[in-house]
This record gives structure tokens, sequence and C-alpha cells, in this order.
């Protein structure tokens, strides 16, 4: 993408922004391993650049404020008992264990709350002088227990299926499976197997064989989060294979009504509150809307629910649900390697065989991803995400690109100019605010820190990955059935004890206990009104008056929205969901959204942001674009001005091809009318472009010829001159530009041709042989061979006529245009022809004749011949070319 002009900010530029980091700043590292939980980093081992020893050390850097702090002095402390996980009595009581030792190059995952290490390389155990050995290769396994911050100690049994050794490899999670593949040897042969790892038993339950090499260096072994993750068939369109359900169908403009999938009647199901943010300031919370909009019958109805509350989700039933077990999503290995000529591989792994399906010739796209050195991965909403360094001999940057896992279409991610400066060189996802986060130094040279193979951490980039339409899709909280039931319960009158009343004057009867368990607003509202009233009917009842609940109880809310609005909202309460056609229309959801943001409504924020992005195009960007900015969406907000701006572009460009087109048609139509028309019109004037033309040269002609008149000697000559075919009349000239079609070229002479003095007709004349053509001769060009012939044919009527008023030139050693001296048998052309002809011809020319007379009369003429027989030599020679119409011969 070219960079913007000076003072310009390109579009790109608002995804991304950059910051700081605090705290104890960890020193530039090789090979460590860095993994993000909820809303913290945490980073171990590695190799020091300065002196180039290994580590031990963890660094946790907190992304609420980007502040890194040393927690190694906590961590790293020794074990009162030797007790381990794996051990038989290890079930009740789980002690801490001795710190890993040093490495770098292994392997970090994340597993509910802890951190599962693997592998790597590093010193080998101290001889009994205190001397390191060389470095070995790791097979073991170490916990963190991110609660209370411990290394825990686990003791796995050897088996058939235990790894070898290794380095530099690849893992990933799906399920309760760790599976690692390929990696290094001590001797830096590549590890082609494939070894899984049950974390619940402590076991390596299963190995294959993978004959392909992975590394870090040039591979990614990703998969999902395992929390709730809506992922699509891989290479399939989302739209045909999400099994979602739709019980009221699809809206009008196709979009589909529901994005349900179908859930097994044991799982429980559960939402997570949206902890989306705005990526360029993620330490500060997202603040709700004003909330005047919401106005009640009689008096204040109460003010804003906690904070706490805001995010969280009422269910119509207050049973706590518990959280489904981490899923098992597929394994997504991609490799690129040959990174001159760059090949790209893609398996897929599905458990819980894990066995591998090749897709490597299924990707597309009009851009492909390059190679990429130490590349990173993550699994993004529908999206497989792809970063690395890329090197080349004129380019240096850090590259983040993505592949949609239905279609298999990739797509790079533009961020602008923020990495093409600077030294970046780590990427990972932050899947709770929905951004990606690329750690370096802005200020360093990216070629020098490769060579090193050294990670920076002294700024990090954030990229909003919302912006790009990368995002995790609303979870499913209900079943169809449960959504069948609410929408049925409020079209129930019989149901309800309270009403809604729409801007439009119309009444919705709804159940007012439903309303105050998923909309905390009403709820506080409904009880502050409540106490207004039994305050009121105490005082009453003080005063000895009969009270009667039905006078002072006001049971109508007004919302000041029409009723479609009211109505999508209200189906939303009673649902969860956005099921119905009605909800999914642009300006519905608009206002979903606006009321989301108004009331701190996130789920109904989620669902309505969803909706609105699969919705964009060229109609609704700029509503989307508006709504968007009222409800403090960036990544929405950025990504339908995307849309504006292209959708301005392509009509420029539309435009700018219909004048193109309309202009060539005009121009084939001024044609083909010009030619359809005779030169004279059927009163026998000049044809209209005919008469242009003649105005034109008039111009250019200030003294006209006189018309010739019949008997005149003039007139007796061209009528001559036609009969011998050495000269063309004017018409016909005039016709050979009408018969060609287009303007005469603008080396032309234009100036008429005046016909010769009336002189006896020539006498026969002996066919002149026809020069030689030139192998590089072409059509137009005056070659001096073709330009002699071409005036010796043209002279030989008019040389034979003067030769009685000059006398006799039979001289043959007057030049002719610097090719002809001497005997007339040059250039091959016969004595007994050419020299009579040649000679008259280089009189005329030269105005030199051997017995002509001194008289300024046929001085005169001989110039005005000569000049017309150079403008007919110009018009036969260099004009024309080679070529016949009309029935007369033009050759060069």
């Amino acid at each position: 993408m070219p960079a913007p002009a000076p003072g310009l900010q390109s579009i790109s530029d608002l995804t991304t922004t950059s910051r700081i980091t605090t705290g104890d700043i960890p020193p530039p590292l090789v090979g460590a391993t860095m993994t993000i939980v909820d809303d913290k980093m945490y980073l171990f081992g590695g190799r020091l650049v300065q002196n180039r020893q290994m580590t031990n050390s963890l660094y946790i850097l907190h992304l609420e404020e980007f502040r890194w702090e040393n927690v190694s002095h906590i961590v790293n402390v020794m074990p009162t008992t030797n007790t381990a996980i794996g051990d038989p009595g290890a079930e009740d009581e789980i002690e801490i264990s001795a710190p890993p030792s040093e490495r770098y190059f292994h392997s970090a995952n994340a597993y509910k709350n802890s951190i599962v290490f693997f592998g790597g390389m590093g010193p080998g155990p101290t001889t009994e002088d205190g001397q390191s050995q060389d470095l070995v290769v790791f097979d073991d396994i170490k916990v963190l227990d991110l609660e209370l911050l411990q290394w825990r100690k686990v003791r796995i049994p050897t088996s058939e299926h235990s790894p070898k050794p290794r380095y530099a490899h690849l893992s990933s999670i799906s399920g309760n499976k760790l599976v690692t593949i390929g990696g290094q040897d001590i001797g830096n042969h590549y590890i082609e197997y494939i070894n899984v790892l049950d974390l619940d038993s402590w076991q390596w339950v299963s190995s294959m064989p993978f004959d392909r090499h992975c590394g870090s260096y040039r591979s990614i072994a990703v998969s999902g989060s395992g929390k709730g993750l809506t992922i699509p068939q891989i290479g399939s369109e989302l739209e045909q294979n999400s099994g979602q359900l739709s019980p009221t169908g699809s809206s009008t403009d196709g979009f589909p009504t529901s994005y349900l999938r179908k859930a097994s009647s044991n799982t429980s199901l559960h939402y997570t509150p949206s902890l989306r943010k705005s990526a360029s300031n993620l330490a500060l919370p997202k603040k709700g809307g004003p909330m005047a909009r919401l106005s009640g019958s009689a008096g204040s109805f109460g003010s804003s629910p906690p904070k706490d509350h805001r995010s969280s989700i009422y269910r119509l039933s207050h049973i706590q649900t518990t959280p489904v077990q981490q899923e098992e999503h597929p394994i997504y290995l991609y490799s690129n390697f040959n990174f001159t000529d760059v090949k790209r591989e893609l398996q897929v792994m599905n458990p819980p065989s894990f066995q591998m399906q090749e897709h490597s010739k299924d990707m597309s796209g009009s851009l492909l991803p390059p190679g990429l050195r130490f590349p990173t991965g993550a699994v993004a909403g529908q999206h497989l995400l792809l970063s690395g360094t890329y090197l080349t001999s004129t380019q240096q940057s850090f590259s983040i690109w993505s592949l949609n896992l239905s279609s298999l279409v990739w797509t790079r991610i533009d961020t602008g100019s923020v990495f093409n400066s600077g030294s970046w060189n780590r990427g990972l996802l932050m899947e709770s605010a929905n951004a990606f986060l690329v750690f370096g130094n802005k200020y360093r040279s990216l070629a020098d820190d490769y060579n090193q193979r050294q990670t920076n951490f002294e700024h990090v980039s954030i990229v909003d990955l919302e912006a790009f339409g990368i995002y995790q899709h609303p979870p499913t909280t209900m079943t169809q059935t449960a959504q069948e039931l609410g929408l049925g319960l409020l079209n129930d009158p019989s149901m309800a004890d309270f009403e809604i009343l729409t801007m439009d004057n119309q009444r919705i009867p709804v159940n007012s206990a439903i309303l105050s368990a998923r909309w905390p607003y009403f709820g506080a509202l409904l009880r502050e009104q409540e106490e207004l009233d039994a305050a009121a009917g105490l005082d009453k009842s003080l005063e000895g008056e009969e009270t009667n609940p039905s006078l002072f109880s006001k049971r109508t809310l007004s919302l000041p929205e029409p009723y479609t609005v009211v109505l999508a909202f209200l189906q939303y309460l009673y649902t969860d969901h956005l099921v119905t056609a009605q909800q999914h229309h642009a300006q519905v959801l608009s206002q979903l959204l606006l009321l989301a943001d108004m009331y701190g409504l996130d789920r109904l924020r989620d669902l309505a942001t969803h909706a609105l992005h699969q919705m964009l195009n060229m109609s609704t960007a700029a509503m989307v674009y508006e709504t968007a900015a009222l409800s403090q969406q960036t990544g929405l907000q950025i990504r339908s001005l995307k849309v504006m701006i292209a959708a301005k572009k392509m009509l420029q460009q539309q435009q700018l091809k219909l004048q193109q087109q309309q202009a060539q048609s005009q121009s084939i139509s001024a044609e083909h009318a010009w030619r359809s028309q005779d030169h004279e019109d059927s009163r026998g004037g000049p044809a209209p472009y005919m008469s242009q033309q003649q105005n034109i040269y008039g111009i250019f002609q200030p003294s006209p010829p006189p018309p010739l008149m019949p008997g005149s000697p003039e007139y007796n000559r061209m009528s001559m001159s036609s009969s011998q075919g050495t000269a063309l009349p004017h018409p016909m000239v005039r016709n050979r530009t009408s018969l060609m079609g287009s303007a005469p070229p603008a080396n032309w002479n234009m100036e008429p041709l005046t016909p010769p003095p009336v002189s006896p007709p020539p006498p026969a004349q002996v066919p002149t042989p026809a020069p030689k053509q030139s192998f590089f001769s072409f059509p137009g060009s005056k070659s001096k061979a073709a330009a002699a012939a071409a005036a010796a044919a043209a002279a030989s009527s008019a040389g034979s006529i003067r030769s009685g008023m000059t006398g006799t030139s039979s001289t043959t050693d007057l030049s002719f245009n610097n090719t002809m001296t001497g005997s007339s048998t040059k250039k091959g052309l016969a004595p007994s022809t050419t020299g009579p002809l040649l000679s008259d011809a280089a009189s005329v020319r030269s105005g030199q004749s051997g017995t002509s007379t001194n008289s300024d009369e046929i001085e005169r003429k001989k110039k005005e011949e000569a000049k017309r027989r150079e403008v007919m030599q110009r018009l036969m020679e260099g004009s024309y070319g080679s070529g016949s119409f009309s029935g007369f011969s033009v050759g060069v």
C-alpha cells in the first residue's frame, strides 16, 4: 500500500496503536515463551542476548496498564516436599516443586488455570566440580499454577508413546490433550513424530509418525481456546455448515435470522460476558451511554444499576449454571518454507484420533502470505491468524495475515505504517479484548535483531481485529425450543401484567418479572416505583382513607421508540437472541445497538454488532458508521468507513469508465455518420465534413487559384494530363482522403495542386523498370533510389514537353539528389530511357538548362513546376507509401 501524503493519515493507521511498557522490562531474549491468560501475559525462560546465558526467569505483564513485573524471586523457590502430580498420594495435597532448569525454545500452553511447559534446550547438569556440561535437550513436563503462582512437578510414567527430547518444536491443546509436533534433537535433526499427552491422567496416550519437517522457525500449530468458541468446518462456507437454527427462516435480505448451534441435551448453556474493549485504549473500561431516553408515566424511576451488574446476563431462572468443559477443536498446522520460492502447507488434525487432513491446495486469495520466519499463530473467531518476520533484500517488516477457515481464503491485515520501521518480533492474540499484540522496539533495526534471533519488550502495538471483521461470534445461550417458548410467552396477553407504550402510541403487554430478570434497569425502576406506591398507600391508610392499589399503581412504561424497535427489543429480552426477521433490518439493528449501549446490555451489544458486521455493504455503510460512532464500537466504525471509501473509489472508476465508453461511442457514431454520407449531398453541395475541411484549408490559402474555364490552356492541360494518367486532379486527391476514412496527416502539404501549363502531348515512352526495393524499406520510407525512380516517372512527360523550349538537354553528368553522377546507367537505369528524363528533371529542379532562354517568365514557371512536382512527389511517396485505390496504383 503506498504511503499517504504528508499530513494525511491512512485509514489503516486507525486500526493499530503503540504503547510503551513500564515496570521491570525484561532484557532482550532469544527463544522465550509468551502466554496470555485472561488479562496477563507470562514470559518464561530464554537466552540473554548480552552474555548468551540461559535463564528461567518469570515475568508477568499486566495488560490493562502494560506494566511488567518480575516474579522470579516469588515463584522460583525450593519445595518442602517432593510430592508431585501423578504420585499415588498426590490427589488431596500437591506441594510446590523446584523451578524448571534454564532453557530456551521450549513450548508453553495454557490449560485451565495453569501453563504447561514441555521440552527445550538448556545447559546440562553440573558436575561435581561445579562445571556445567554442554547443552542438552529436555523431554520433561513442568506446570505453573497461576492461582497460587507456584511450580508443580508432574511425574509421568514412561510408555511407548513417550516423546523424544526435543527443542524448537510445536505444541497445542485440544480439549484435555496436549499435542507435540516435530522439533529437533540435539544434533539438529528434525523429529518426524507426533505425541499426545492426556492432561487429566498425565499419561502419553498416543503417538504417530509425521513425515514433515516442522519447527518453530517455519511452522505454527494452533487451536481454539475451547471457551464456547464457534469454529466453522474447515473449507466449507459458514452459512451452509454451521448447523444454525432458524425457527423463523431468513430475512428478505437473505440474512440468517439466527446464529445458533445445536446443543446436546446434556450440555449446560452458558454465556461469558463480552470483554471487548477499544484496542486503542485497553486500560479504560467501556462507558455506558446516557439513560435519559427512558421515561416513565409517572415521575422518576431511579438511576443506573451498579457497573458490576451491567455486564451480567440475567436469565429467566435464577438457577446458577456451571461452565461447560473445555471443548475439543481441530489443530491447524501451517508451514512455509523455501523462502525464495515460498511453499505453503496446511494440515488439519481432528480430535480425538488427530488424523491428518491435507488442505494445502485448497488455500486461495488475491494475495498469499510470503515466507515468514519464526511465525506465530492463533485462532480468532472464524479466522486463523498468522504473523511473523518478513525479510527480503528490499523490504523488512512484520507481517500479519488471516485465513478464513470456512472458505480458506487468505487476506492481508493492513495495519498501516506502524510496522514499516523499527524491530517488531512477536505477536500474540489477546482473546478477551479481541486484539492482536505485537512486541518489539520501534527504534531498533529488524534485520540486526533477526540475525541475533532476539525479541524486544519495550514497546507493544495493539491491532484491533474487529476493524478487519475478525471477532468471536456471540455464543448460544438457549435452545430453539426455549426461544420458541419465549416468543410464545410474549404473544400471550394472559401472561402480561405490564404495558410498554411506544412512541407511536401503541401498547405492548409484557410480563414484568421477565423484564426485571433480563433487563436490570427495568428492575431498578420497578422496585423504585413499588416503593413509592407502598409509601403512598401507607400515607392514605394513616389518614383513614380506604386504599385501592389499582388506583395509584402505575403499570405502564413509556419508551420513546417506534413500535418496530420496541417489539424487536422485547423479543431479545424474551429469547436472549436475535431470532426474528424483523430484528435483522438494518434500521432496527442500529436502534438495538444504541439501546444496548444506553442500558449497558453487553449481550445485546455483541449480537447487534455481529449482525451489522454481517450485513455491512455499500447501501448500509453510512448508517452503520453513524451508529457505531454513537455506540463507541470502534472496530465496526473503522470497517464501515473502509466500505464507504471503497464504494466511493469504485463509483469514481465506474464513472470514468462510462465517460470513456461514451466518448468512444460518440467517436464511432461520428465516424460512421461521416462514412455513410456522400461527399456531395442531394443538392449538389459539398458534404458537411468536406465543407468544414475546405473552410479550414481556406484559412491557410488567402489567394485561391481562379476557377478553370473550358477552353483555357489550364483546362485543356488538366484534361490531357488526366487522360494520360500522369497527374491526379483535385477531386481525386480529396477522394483519397475520404476513402481512407480519416483526416490527412499533419505532415501533409495541404496546399491545392495547380495544374501544369498547357503543352503538347508527350511521345510514347518505353516502360521504366521498377527499382529494387531495399530489405529495410517500408511503406512511406523515402529511400534515395525509390525517390529517384518516382521523380523520373513523374517528370517524364513534362521533361519531353519542355525539350523544345529549353533546347536539347542530353547532358548526363548532372547530379540528381546527390545519387547519380557520371554515367546514367547507375542504379540500374538504362541510358537510352532515363538519360533525357533525368537530365530534364534535373534541369527543372536546379533551374538550369544548356540552351534555355534568360526570360524571367520561363524561370518563374520552372520554379513553380518544380515546387508542384515536389509536392506531387511528397504526396506520392511519403504520405501514402505503397497502395492502390480507385484504379490508380501508388508505389514507393
